[in-house]
């Protein structure tokens, strides 16, 4: 591909096009915005998980986080907010199943993002001993437990508050977090991996991610 087409590309996909939309994340940001608007004009029932999606998503805008960590967010809470406004929970049986799956891999490693920014815990490149670094992936793995736990805690309130059956027994919860199981070992490799590759903690401009990813040349100072 031609260096001004690969440009054209990278900057399409990487960002920095205004301070407002800045790329393609945003966009879909936006679509979700609107269509939770559209949504409660509407009349749409379940609503509750799109207006607090709302809410995260103007959260992860504001915090910067890494592009993958932001398609993240979106993604995780597109699932779920969308699932259960449109019933998919209900519809097919293996729906629940896969989102508290992907949940805490999802989500999991925003939060780790957000301890480092904190100082609250290190990054997998600042542990030289192989037993921190074991440590490193138990750490991640509970953070993903704990979220698992959490959004079952907070599926029961739910339901207490709007009157749906989110929550059916406790082999519907028991299955729940035999599926974050998986999703916590997933986030635990993905962190190491992002570590390991000593990618940044917050969003960069698209030409140092261009830059990071291969696509364009490091230029001297």
């Amino acid at each position: 591909m031609p260096p001004a087409a690969r440009g054209r590309w990278d900057r399409f996909f990487l960002g920095d096009w205004g301070p407002v939309v800045r790329d393609p994340l945003d966009i879909l940001r936006l679509a979700y915005f609107a269509g939770t608007i559209v949504w409660l004009v509407t009349g749409g029932a379940s609503a509750d998980g799109l207006v607090g999606g709302s809410l995260v998503l103007l959260w992860g805008r504001l915090v910067s986080l890494p592009r993958f960590y932001d398609l993240s967010l979106i993604t995780a809470l597109t699932i779920t907010g969308w699932g259960s406004a449109l019933h998919f929970y209900g519809q097919f049986s293996w729906y629940d199943n896969v989102v508290h799956a992907l949940m805490p891999l999802l989500i999991t490693p925003i939060v780790y993002v957000m301890l480092v920014r904190l100082g609250v815990l290190p990054e997998l490149r600042d542990l030289t001993q192989v037993h921190h670094q074991i440590g490193f992936f138990f750490i991640a793995f509970c953070i993903a437990m704990a979220i698992g736990g959490c959004w079952e805690v907070i599926e029961w309130w739910l339901d207490q508050l709007t009157g749906n059956h989110r929550v059916k027994d406790a082999a519907d919860t028991a299955s729940d977090l035999t599926s974050t199981v998986f999703g916590a070992v997933g986030a635990g490799f993905v962190l190491i991996g992002w570590s390991r590759a000593g990618l940044p903690m917050k969003r960069v401009s698209g030409e140092i991610a261009s830059q990071i990813l291969g696509f364009t040349r490091r230029t001297s100072p």
